[in-house]
């Protein structure tokens, strides 16, 4: 039976993401409408810019692969009860993790490639182990902490490319580009925006943490935390580890997006490294309603979204502001779906009381 519901409840919160989609799809156009451009060359923007042309195909699945990444790294968290808003700081530091392995260490392709992924992985993790930590032991909320710990990261990070040991040339804010053996295989070498293996390891890293959630004593304890953890304390598991756990696993997640980035898009970290698409990555762990397949497919709109943001302006007449208003109502429709059942909740216990 419970089998039964839950299978309900993930068929009912699918179509209600798809819903949130479509009218963030039709919110978009009207505002486009209203910009000045027409209904059908907004879509055929939208088409071409993301899906109509090679290079609108490559840019799409660029923009998927970061967004896979952070997206996990808000989603996994979120299941312990956490919210990981440190994704910009640990995607960054992981970069850069990666980035020195790829300047200053020469070895054979597989081996670098593996060194440079396992450095990113332990500089993200160690971005989300301290709010873990400072939550698990002192409270302090993680909000607060991973805020604080993206601020450090990113003028940390500024100084090393703009003026620091990790600066590429005087007068740039930028390092050298990192070795071919630390380079990511190109696996389609469409022009301009080839598509690199990071995509690979992006859907990897969902089934690894889909198992990690589902077959594992780790995440049931995880998901346990998230649910009651006063309820979870009492039957033996320990909250506090979870919670660094969590955040630990949420910064893996991050310094990889920063890691495929940097060794299969880049190859350099720079001053004005998009740390925005962390920030993009809490809506697509809303959108994907934190599970780690559900993470993909959104992952794959709001890489289509931002792909077409060109098209839109140049060939619709449609401000680019478009684009960030399909992604806030694609969020205002699913928070819908938490917060209306709650309203109506509390208005049936008021009329019964």
């Amino acid at each position: 039976m419970e089998d039964k519901t839950y299978g309900i409840e993930s068929i009912k919160g699918f179509l209600f993401s798809l819903l949130a989609v479509i009218i963030a799809l039709l919110v978009g156009v009207g505002f486009a409408i209203v910009s000045g451009g027409s209904f059908l060359n907004t879509l055929k923007a939208l088409y071409m810019g993301s899906f109509g042309t090679k290079l609108g195909l490559a840019a799409t699945l660029n923009n998927t692969v970061p967004l896979i990444f952070t997206g996990l790294a808000v989603a996994l968290p979120f299941k312990a009860g956490l919210f990981n808003i440190g994704g910009a700081g640990q995607m960054y530091i992981g970069a850069v993790g990666a980035v020195i392995i790829g300047l200053y260490v020469n070895l054979p392709p597989l081996i670098e490639i593996s060194l440079a992924f396992l450095v990113g992985i332990i500089f993200g993790a160690l971005w989300g182990f301290i709010p873990g930590y400072l939550k698990a032991k002192t409270g302090v909320h993680e909000v607060i902490n991973t805020i604080m710990m993206n601020y450090i990261a990113i003028y940390l990070v500024r100084y090393l490319v703009s003026n620091g040991p990790l600066n590429g040339m005087i007068g740039t804010a930028r390092t050298k580009i990192i070795h071919k053996s630390a380079q990511l295989p190109i696996l389609w070498n469409f022009p301009i925006n080839p598509v690199s293996a990071g995509i690979l390891f992006a859907i990897a890293l969902s089934f690894i943490f889909y198992w990690l959630l589902e077959y594992t004593s780790i995440g049931f304890e995880l998901k346990a935390t998230g649910q009651n953890p006063k309820a979870a304390s009492y039957t033996g598991i320990n909250v506090n580890k979870n919670i660094v756990i969590a955040m630990v696993l949420g910064g893996i997640g991050a310094g990889l997006a920063g890691v495929c980035f940097t060794l299969g898009q880049t190859h350099f970290v720079s001053n004005d490294f998009p740390v925005e698409m962390a920030f993009t990555g809490i809506a697509v762990a809303l959108l994907g309603r934190n599970n780690p397949f559900g993470v993909i497919p959104a992952a794959f709109l709001f890489g289509a979204l931002q792909a077409s943001n060109l098209q839109l302006q140049l060939y619709a007449n449609v401000p680019k502001d478009v684009v960030n208003i399909m992604q806030g109502v694609v969020i205002l429709f699913v928070a819908m779906d938490r917060i209306i059942p709650e309203l109506l909740a509390k208005r049936a216990r008021r009329k019964k009381a």
